[in-house]
């Protein structure tokens, strides 16, 4: 094993690939279940004062942010994530 040297005070600090051998990461992408979202089909009814207060909050925006990312995006839950992207 080759050491390697920081810039600092000369330490020896350990080889990466050892690191990896010793202490490898175990791949669970086989094990994770997608993430769906119901709401992302949702449209939002601009027509309800309360639907569009309630995106605003959601989204974490003003009520007039989320009128204007209506706007440039269309009242669709999917589209303003992505606009917005959250």
């Amino acid at each position: 094993m080759e050491t390697n040297k920081d810039n600092l005070g000369g330490e020896n600090i350990p080889d990466p690939e050892e690191i990896r051998q010793r202490y490898p990461i175990e791949d669970d992408s086989d094990t994770l279940e997608p993430f769906i979202d119901e709401n992302e089909c949702r449209e939002i009814n601009t027509s309800d004062p309360e639907d569009v207060a309630y995106w605003a909050q959601e989204f974490q925006i003003s009520i007039e942010d989320l009128k204007s990312a209506i706007v440039i995006n269309g009242n669709s839950i999917k589209e303003i994530k992505k606009y917005l992207s959250v």
